[in-house]
C-alpha cells in the first residue's frame, strides 16, 4: 500500500480526532453515565464460580522464541516472541476503590518474567495504569515503553528513562539475539487523562512482528475502516487480539467500542488467521453482564461461519498461555491443542 494513502490522525488545535466532522465521545454526558449505571447494577455481573471458569494460574514460562501469548485480563497480555518479553496495556490490579477487577489478574506482578518493552495503546486509566506502571518501572528498570504521541510528557513528568512516542505507522525495534518489531497502528477512540487534556495525545493499535510471525493488538477501539487499511500494509496476521466489549448500551458504546459481531467483521478484514477477544470479563464498564461478550461472540462466529472458514477463535481463561505456530494452531503449553 502506497504510504500516501494510509489513513492518518486527524488533527486541530493540538488536539486528535477520529474525523474532524464527528466528536464521537463525550465524557460528561455518555462515559460517566454509562460508568455509573454499571458501577449501580454491577452485582449482577458476576457469576459465583467465575474464578474456577476463568481464571487459570500457572507460573510463565521466562522467555520464548517461539510465539507464545497469555491473557492477564482486560487489554493485558504476556506476548513472548523472538526471546523478547512485551506486556501490552499493563493493568494488574483495581483501578479505583469503586471499579474492581472481576477477576485477579492471570499472572500476578511478582511473578512475571523480565519484561523488555511495554506498548500501550492510549492513555484512559483501564489501559495506561499508573500503579502497575509504575511497579515494572522498579522492578524492571530497563524495560522499555512505546507510548502513542503526547504521552511522553507524562512519563517524563515521573522519571521514566525509556520512553519513546509514536505516530502511526511508526515503529520500534527491541533487539536481544533477535529483533522484534512493534509498529503503532491506527484506531478509532479517544484519548483523556484529566479534565483538561482530552484527545491532546493519540490513541492506536501495535502489530508484534519477529521474522514471518504478526501478532496484531487492536488497543480499544470502535469498528472502522482501519482494519482493512492495516490489512493491506501487514498481509499475513497470525493472531489477532481484538476487544469484544463493553456491548451495552450499544447506541452509545458503538460510537468508540466494538461489540462481539464488529469484531468478528474487523477479524475478516484483517485477514488474520486466530482471533483471541480482550477487553470483556475484567471490569464493569457497560451494561452487559460478565459472560454477555462471549455469549456475543459465539454468536456471531456462527452467524459468519461461511466467511470464516479454517480461521479459528480462542477463547482463553486469564493466566492461560498458548504457543502460536505456523500451522495456525495453538498448542497450550506444548501438550494440548484447542479449536483444531
Amino acid at each position: 500500500m502506497n504510504s500516501m494513502h494510509r489513513i492518518k490522525p486527524q488533527r486541530k488545535n493540538n488536539r486528535f480526532y477520529n474525523d474532524l466532522n464527528h466528536h464521537a465521545e463525550s465524557f460528561w454526558f455518555g462515559t460517566v453515565p454509562s460508568f455509573m449505571r454499571a458501577l449501580w447494577q454491577r452485582n449482577r455481573y458476576v457469576p459465583a464460580n467465575v474464578h474456577s471458569d476463568w481464571l487459570h494460574t500457572e507460573q510463565p514460562v521466562s522467555t520464548s522464541h517461539e510465539p507464545r501469548i497469555t491473557w492477564i485480563g482486560h487489554a493485558s497480555f504476556l506476548i513472548q516472541i523472538g526471546g523478547i518479553n512485551i506486556l501490552t496495556d499493563p493493568v494488574f490490579g483495581d483501578l479505583s476503590m469503586l471499579f474492581k477487577r472481576m477477576i485477579p489478574a492471570g499472572i500476578s506482578l511478582n511473578a512475571l518474567p523480565t519484561i523488555d518493552l511495554i506498548v500501550l495503546s492510549h492513555n484512559h486509566r483501564d489501559h495506561m495504569d499508573s500503579t502497575s506502571l509504575h511497579a515494572i518501572k522498579q522492578q524492571f528498570p530497563n524495560c522499555r515503553i512505546v507510548v502513542p504521541w503526547g504521552d511522553k510528557h507524562w512519563f517524563d513528568q515521573r522519571g521514566y528513562a525509556h520512553v519513546t512516542e509514536h505516530m502511526w505507522w511508526e515503529h520500534e525495534l527491541v533487539t536481544n539475539h533477535e529483533t522484534v518489531t512493534a509498529t503503532f497502528l491506527p484506531a478509532h477512540h479517544w484519548s483523556q487523562r484529566s479534565f483538561f487534556d482530552k484527545n491532546r495525545s493519540l490513541w492506536g493499535s501495535w502489530m508484534i512482528s519477529w521474522q514471518n510471525y504478526h501478532i496484531y493488538f487492536g488497543g480499544d477501539t470502535a469498528y472502522s475502516p482501519h482494519f482493512a487499511h492495516i490489512a493491506q500494509e501487514f498481509p499475513s496476521i497470525d493472531v489477532a487480539l481484538l476487544p469484544v466489549g463493553p456491548c451495552e448500551p450499544r447506541w452509545w458504546m458503538q460510537r468508540t467500542h466494538m461489540d462481539a459481531r464488529e469484531a468478528c467483521q474487523a477479524f475478516l478484514d484483517l485477514g488474520a488467521q486466530n482471533f483471541v477477544p480482550m477487553h470483556w470479563g475484567t471490569f464493569a464498564f457497560g451494561l452487559d453482564n460478565f459472560i454477555t461478550p462471549i455469549e456475543y461472540l459465539r454468536t456471531a462466529w456462527q452467524e459468519k461461519e461461511h466467511e470464516l472458514g479454517a480461521k479459528q477463535v480462542h477463547i482463553i481463561k486469564a493466566g492461560e498461555g498458548m504457543y502460536v505456530n505456523k500451522q495456525f494452531v495453538f498448542d497450550m503449553s506444548n501438550e494440548k491443542q484447542i479449536n483444531k
